[in-house]
């Protein structure tokens, strides 16, 4: 007869194992370029239909499938501005292009480095003007938030934005209509440079 003793440790470590490898084989499958997709046109108006009839909430977009298997980079300017530089040689050197959702006070605080995103051909969208929860916020006060950062950012480059990133990423049914009744698309994330 054999006896097998497992201590606490070896335990700990074969469940973290079989954490990593469970996580891995969800993340592949998910990620298999042999999976089946259906178009984003399709895939919206099935979504518009079921919101048109209350069975849906409104969303932003969080992803679009693509057949070139291309990446929208976006990144959030809402504090320090020591990275902008090298955000933008790095953009530059690779020769990638980018979104840059700016808020009202970077804008008025580092408007160089506004000058500098919309001179090197990087979209810039509306992330408000002073960044609040916008979905403790009432219309009037939703409207005035991106009119405000649109007012800044025509007065400093000359240009409008189509698209626009909620705060802390909270949003509604009043800040999604809202929003796009103004003329933005509401632009989300779905993988943060963050996430571990």
């Amino acid at each position: 007869m054999r006896i097998f003793v497992i201590t606490k440790r070896t335990l700990i470590i074969a469940a973290i194992v079989l954490a990593v490898v469970v996580t891995g084989i969800i993340l592949l499958l998910s990620f298999s370029p042999g999976a089946a997709a259906v178009s984003s046109s399709t895939v919206v108006e099935e979504y518009e239909m079921e919101v048109l009839a209350g069975q849906k909430k409104e969303v932003p977009v969080y992803s679009v499938d693509r057949a070139d298997q291309k990446i929208a980079l976006t990144i959030d300017a809402a504090w320090e501005d020591d990275k902008t530089p090298f955000i933008l040689e790095t953009l530059e050197r690779y020769d990638v292009k980018a979104t840059f959702f700016l808020c009202g006070f970077w804008v008025e605080k580092y408007p160089e480095n506004v000058k500098a995103i919309a001179a090197a051909g990087h979209e810039l969208g509306n992330h408000t003007a002073t960044h609040p929860h916008m979905n403790q916020l009432s219309k009037k006060q939703i409207k005035k938030e991106l009119s405000d950062f649109e007012d800044m950012m025509v007065k400093l480059v000359g240009q409008k934005t189509t698209v626009f990133r909620p705060p802390y990423g909270e949003y509604n049914d009043t800040v999604i209509t809202t929003v796009r009744e103004m003329g933005y698309e509401v632009i989300q994330w779905d993988l943060d440079a963050f996430q571990t």
